[in-house]
């Protein structure tokens, strides 16, 4: 019980799921933590000290008693050893909540605090990191669904939740299961059997109270309520001529789902009760959709290379132009900071446009030859740095482009690594894990 009440189990996080929980990586405005800690409140005395803490004071010392040989990477040894471990751990995991120093006092303010607090203008802040063009910072973790492995032989569908530490993993077996990011365990809260649905997508809900799940073999689609436990089946009517739902994206600002369509067309549903409330039509078959960060424009990609603009309000075409050298279009993602926009193809080739010169003649500011082998995978990191994308038709076709350098990172994958058939790749929020699914079971995660 003691364990319950200061560390939690696993039902509260599913219970907690539409607050603001804890980081699963960096900060995305990249304030400085030192301001932050000294500023926010005064400093306060610990409850306890551990004299096991004294033992290790420097990097250097730690190292000799682990016994390894290879100095880290970017690190002096001379730092504090407890520092260290203590900033790595809320750049990639983030600060748990109830770790968090809150003020009792708040009528009690010190007026040297308070005008530090207030001048924010006046305080230099660290400027915004940058990833090295050369080499990734990466390390696999246990994989995200070794608990199960039962959402099918291939796994075709993975996202992390956009406010907990919370992945949904979902396959071919009409598995879609809930794990509880940690990088040790990976705690599976919840598993549900969709029977003869073999789940293509599966995507949370803007709100993340729900997941939906889609499929190829299907007209209708299905929600689980996380905070219910209900799963509710969502049919389609006829006349709206959608057949599938093996490929849609739910808009970041919570007002609806777009799903492709036959013949061109995009279909437009509400995200709150599900209801067809219109379509847009392009000129070729669509193979990818992909909603900007607010939600006021959408982006398809599909036959002929053809990259139209949609301007989700007024139900129209914005911009349109053709991806050079493109025959097929298969995949488009755009960058958290709406600047790039990405777009993959059947022969292997992304072409990366800047998002404010889209009308008219459009030539690419950057591309790469990914392979040879159709890409089924393209995702941008929330730093706007870093593209991932991969093929499922060859096995470890999986790689990361550097940006603005359009450099790929030598380090990934590793000459030894085995991944299979990569089907989809996922960020979570704030980038502190990365994770890609394959042909074999298996969701891998890394950090």
């Amino acid at each position: 019980r003691l364990e319950k009440l200061v560390l939690g189990d696993a039902s509260y996080v599913l219970q907690n799921l539409s607050r603001k929980g804890g980081d699963s990586g960096t900060d995305s405005d990249g304030s400085d933590v030192q301001f932050s800690d000294t500023l926010a409140s005064p400093r306060r005395e610990p409850a306890w000290k551990d004299d096991d803490d004294c033992v290790l004071r420097r990097v250097e010392d730690a190292i000799q008693m682990q016994g390894c040989r290879k100095r880290p990477f970017g690190v002096d040894l001379r730092d504090d050893y407890g520092e260290l471990m203590r900033r790595k751990f809320q750049t990639m995991v983030g600060e748990p909540t109830w770790a968090k120093l809150t003020s009792k006092t708040k009528g009690k303010r010190d007026p040297a605090v308070f005008f530090f607090q207030s001048c924010g203008n006046l305080i230099v802040r660290r400027s915004k990191d940058y990833l090295p063009k050369t080499t990734l910072d990466i390390k696999r973790l246990a994989s995200l669904n070794s608990e199960t492995r039962n959402e099918g032989p291939i796994v075709k569908a993975v996202e992390f939740h956009h406010k907990s530490t919370v992945a949904l993993v979902a396959g071919l077996s009409g598995v879609a299961s809930i794990f509880q990011v940690d990088g040790r365990s990976n705690n599976k809260l919840a598993s549900i059997h969709f029977d003869r649905f073999p789940v293509r997508c599966a995507k949370f809900s803007s709100d993340g109270e729900q997941f939906i799940v889609g499929s190829q073999h299907h007209t209708h689609f299905y929600c689980y309520d996380m905070m219910e436990g209900r799963t509710v089946k969502v049919p389609v009517h006829h006349n709206t001529h959608q057949t599938n739902m093996k490929r849609f994206e739910v808009s970041p600002d919570g007002r609806l789902i777009a799903v492709c369509g036959k013949f061109g067309s995009i279909h437009l549903m509400t995200s709150a009760s599900k209801e067809w409330v219109g379509h847009l039509k392009a000129n070729n078959n669509v193979s990818d959709i992909a909603f900007n960060s607010d939600g006021s424009l959408l982006y398809s990609h599909g036959e002929c290379g053809e990259v139209t603009v949609w301007d989700v309000r007024r139900r129209c075409c914005q911009a349109r132009f053709y991806d050079e050298g493109c025959l097929t279009g298969t995949r488009i993602a755009v960058s958290p900071n709406d600047q790039l926009l990405a777009c993959g193809s059947s022969s292997g080739v992304v072409n990366v446009f800047d998002t404010k010169t889209l009308s008219g003649s459009v030539s690419a500011t950057g591309g790469t030859l990914s392979g040879v082998t159709p890409l089924k995978a393209v995702m941008f990191d929330s730093t706007s740095q870093v593209l991932a994308m991969a093929s499922d038709e060859k096995h470890n076709a999986v790689k990361m482009l550097h940006f603005p350098s359009m450099t790929v990172f030598s380090n990934f994958p590793s000459l030894n690594s085995s991944y299979g058939r990569v089907q989809e790749v996922a960020f979570s929020p704030n980038s502190g894990y990365f994770s890609l699914t394959n042909n074999l079971s298996t969701a891998f995660l890394f950090r």
